[in-house]
């Protein structure tokens, strides 16, 4: 059998393996990083239940040359069964000996590790930690030497508040922050700025909790959260904080920037608080909103001001060819329920803009008052969101259309646009028709018209008689 090439020196070894080499923490491990803590606890498990001299492949691609050794973890200290102990390379143990057993696989090597903690503040973290372990008898230790500590010296809380905070993603993890926060007083921003960078959205959001309950956050910084937070429930929970703190005229302008927010929930948040605030007229300006909720708690703020949102939509919608009137204020018109509403639409539906064209025929759709016939006309439209409302509603007509129409529309020349969409209206027709009308367009320039023909060619026709 041939003998095993020694691995050379390593720089870059994982945080475990230096510490097996003897590597003190604070040189070991990112202490200020919650997730160096849980990682290493992870990894020194893996490791002590692998008890293997050589390393696995993963390991050995990061290997760089150093001067200080390769681990090697069958020698690594293990729990002893007949001597109830861990086998320690030296008494009393080193704080990098400690620390891995601290993460030992073993709960009673973790448990015996704990006695050694006591007056090393740089193994805290990892008490910490162990205060959310699987086992009990190791956490009811952890969490007698974690007291203990604190009583010692409450000063040293602050700075464990981010690791407890990471733990609370495990079973056990709700302990060890509360008592942290009990006995560290007022947070450091450096600490809460620990815990909002956190990968774990759960994390994050506690982190803010925490944050508002101390106050901690000022308005602006809360704005800012609110508008930009990466966190759905991170963002909501600002924009609630925010708007409780919405005073009889808002003097301190806390609605303006939320009213222009990218998300749709914040601005309708924004926009019904007009009304608390004593701004309800100004809800008039947001009638016109690209979202629905947000329309809607603008027509809402303004009955409650007592004016009707209908006409301030048939003033928007007067001018057939007004220059950049906003498609949302046609949906709003179809949405308010004026009766006259597919009066004025209608001739929205030939406006000089694409995309109010577009929203005319939908909101015309919407409320039922367009004809297969105009439908039919818009599909010639240059415009390709004009064609595609129009085709979605055609699709409960397509049997009722003339086949030839139907067929012209996937005919060669034709816009893309166009022929995309008559393609999606043929495939809502029969196949026998989508057979003839695509059997001389297999070889067509438009590979998904190519595809589709070539799809039909082959499909089966369902057995005559058949009522599929």
């Amino acid at each position: 059998m041939r003998r095993l090439i020694p691995l050379s020196p390593t720089l870059l070894l994982p945080p475990q393996d230096r510490l097996l080499l003897g590597k003190p923490l604070a040189t070991t491990v990112d202490t200020a990083d919650p997730e160096a803590w849980a990682e290493l606890d992870r990894c020194t498990g893996s490791a002590t239940a692998r008890r293997s001299g050589i390393r696995p492949f993963e390991d050995l691609r990061e290997a760089r040359r150093d001067g200080g050794g390769s681990a090697d973890w069958a020698a690594a200290p293990r729990w002893d069964e007949d001597a109830r102990d861990v086998t320690w390379s030296r008494f009393p143990p080193t704080e990098p000996e400690t620390a891995l057993v601290l993460c030992h696989h073993r709960w009673q090597a973790r448990e015996a590790a704990l006695a050694f903690t006591p007056g090393r503040t740089a193994l805290l973290p990892l008490v910490v930690v162990r205060c959310a372990d699987s086992r009990l008898e190791v956490r009811e230790r952890a969490r007698h030497v974690l007291t203990a500590a604190l009583e010692g010296d409450a000063a040293l809380a602050p700075e464990l508040v981010p690791v407890a905070l990471r733990m609370t993603l495990r079973p056990h993890g709700a302990w060890a922050p509360q008592r942290l926060l009990a006995a560290a007083g007022p947070l450091p921003a450096a600490v809460v700025a620990r815990v909002g960078a956190s990968p774990f959205p759960a994390v994050r959001l506690l982190g803010l909790r925490l944050s508002l309950e101390r106050g901690l956050l000022t308005p602006g910084a809360l704005t800012e959260l609110a508008l930009t937070a990466r966190d759905r429930a991170v963002r909501r929970l600002c924009t609630d904080t925010l708007l409780t703190r919405v005073s009889a005229g808002d003097p301190e302008r806390l609605l303006d920037p939320l009213l222009g927010a990218s998300s749709a929930v914040t601005r309708s948040s924004a926009v019904t608080a007009l009304h608390r605030a004593g701004r309800g007229r100004e809800a008039g300006a947001h009638l016109a909103d690209p979202s629905a909720v947000v329309r809607s708690a603008a027509r809402l703020v303004l009955r409650l001001e007592g004016e009707e949102p209908g006409a301030h939509y048939r003033e928007l919608c007067a001018d057939a060819a007004a220059p950049g009137l906003p498609p949302g204020a046609l949906f709003g018109l179809a949405e308010s329920g004026v009766p006259d509403a597919p009066a004025l639409l209608r001739p929205l539906a030939a406006h000089p803009e694409g995309r109010v064209r577009a929203a005319a025929l939908a909101s015309l759709r919407m409320l039922d008052a367009v004809s297969p016939d105009e439908l039919m006309s818009a599909m010639e439209d240059p415009h390709p969101p004009v064609v595609r409302t129009s085709r979605k509603a055609l699709v409960p007509y397509v049997l009722l259309v003339p086949e030839e129409w139907l067929a012209s529309l996937v005919a060669p020349g034709r816009p893309r646009h166009v022929r995309r969409s008559g393609l999606r209206l043929l495939c809502a027709h029969s196949l026998a028709l989508r057979k003839r009308v695509l059997a001389a367009l297999e070889d067509d320039e438009d590979p998904e018209v190519a595809h589709e023909a070539q799809r039909a060619r082959y499909e089966p026709l369902p057995p005559t008689g058949s009522t599929s």
